[in-house]
């Protein structure tokens, strides 16, 4: 039997998650960038640390230990992504004088560990957001109408409303009965390109 040929890689890319839903809809965007860019010679990894409040503490020991200990990896150029919402709470005058991230520490470990580059992306206001772009999508999964006007304060409590039309219930940070794997990627790719721009470089 022939050997498989194993693929040498010349670059790292790490994407970090807050949530379930958030690395299910990575690996989503990335199989679809990954038809329209398909570099076999770049090897990518969504990790989901659990929390925005995990990107203190965990993300650069991650890292450190499941990417640059590997030394199939330690010598490649890497690249790394924290992605994370920008909700309500970051208006609070609280968030601004004790947030729950210094991003700074971040990158300066995660720099120290190897890291080459370090980007953000921010979904503004929040991750669902970007769902709300594919509203058709979203009612398709739950198998409801497709209602003419929104109820909610922000897309989070849009999201709450809609599953409860169908019977569900919407939990932040989850893999809601993997309703991420029916929305339209590439036409919530198109609505928020800008945000993904380093990404897709």
């Amino acid at each position: 039997m022939k050997k498989k040929k194993q693929i040498q890689y010349n670059k790292i890319i790490v994407v970090f998650t807050e949530g379930e839903t958030d690395e299910v809809f990575y690996n989503r965007l990335y199989q679809h960038l990954r038809k329209t860019h398909n570099n076999k010679a770049i090897r990518v990894f969504i990790k989901n640390v659990k929390g925005v409040g995990s990107y203190q503490n965990k993300v650069a020991a991650k890292f450190k230990h499941e990417i640059k200990h590997n030394r199939n990896y330690s010598s490649k150029q890497t690249v790394v992504f924290c992605s994370y919402d920008l909700d309500v709470f970051a208006n609070s005058v609280q968030f601004k004088r004790n947030p729950p991230v210094n991003w700074e520490k971040v990158e300066q470990k995660l720099r120290q560990f190897g890291a080459d580059e370090v980007f953000h992306i921010k979904a503004d206001k929040m991750i669902e957001d970007w769902f709300l772009a594919d509203m058709k999508g979203i009612c398709k999964s739950l198998k409801i109408t497709q209602p003419k006007k929104l109820v909610g304060r922000d897309a989070y409590e849009k999201m709450k409303v809609l599953f409860k039309k169908g019977h569900k219930v919407y939990q932040k940070g989850s893999n809601t009965d993997k309703f991420v794997d029916k929305l339209d990627i590439k036409k919530i790719y198109l609505t928020f390109e800008k945000q993904f721009e380093e990404l897709k470089k």
